[in-house]
């Protein structure tokens, strides 16, 4: 039996990996409520480990399981987005960065909003229909600059917590690397849709 085999054993047939994505929607907005209500970041870290593993594991589940879906499709790069905005808020009300760097974090999701307009825009001055909007899929830079950061700024926020600064510089490595990759994966998607991507 390999790993991730093992991996999906753990879960009973009725979970399915969509449970999964939800509960790491869920679990973020409880760390949202959490860090407004300032709670200790012991327990926020502990919810985080969760939500990022659930990440792995409904990924596995699906595969492993044959239940690959259009909503999950859908859901799960939702959710990551979703557990990373909720990170850089705790990183920015910790002031563990400048506001400068979260906003050049927020360009790297500029794609999810501008290909869709971008492309509604050409349909329309086309004459062709412009509904329904057209799926912008992820590129490989754009998950892994996801993972990246969700995995860097989680790093700051335990290294902020045990007041290690070699953990928060690492960390801060990291969250170099994937505004890399982040903008890396910009490039790319504009490129596909100078190239008639997105139509």
């Amino acid at each position: 039996m390999t790993f991730g085999q093992r991996m999906v054993s753990v879960f009973p047939q009725w979970v399915t990996p969509n449970h999964l994505t939800i509960l790491r929607m869920v679990l973020s907005l409880v760390i949202l409520v959490l860090e407004f209500k300032n709670s200790s970041l012991g327990i926020i870290i502990l919810l985080g480990l969760i939500a990022g593993f659930s990440d792995l594991f409904d990924g596995a589940l699906a595969r492993a399981r044959g239940l690959v879906s259009n909503l999950g499709a859908f859901l799960d790069p939702l959710s990551d987005k979703l557990l990373a905005v909720i990170l850089i808020v705790i990183v920015w009300r910790r002031g563990l960065a400048e506001p400068w760097l979260l906003l050049l974090i927020l360009v790297t999701e500029v794609h999810t909003v501008l290909i869709p307009v971008l492309s509604l825009l050409r349909r329309r001055r086309q004459g062709r229909d412009i509904w329904p909007p057209p799926k912008v899929e992820p590129n490989r830079l754009g998950k892994l600059k996801t993972g990246w950061f969700a995995s860097a700024l989680g790093l700051s926020i335990v290294g902020a917590w045990l007041g290690l600064d070699a953990v928060i510089g690492f960390a801060w490595l990291n969250i170099w690397v994937a505004l890399a990759l982040g903008l890396g994966g910009e490039v790319v998607y504009l490129r596909d849709y100078a190239r008639g991507a997105y139509a």
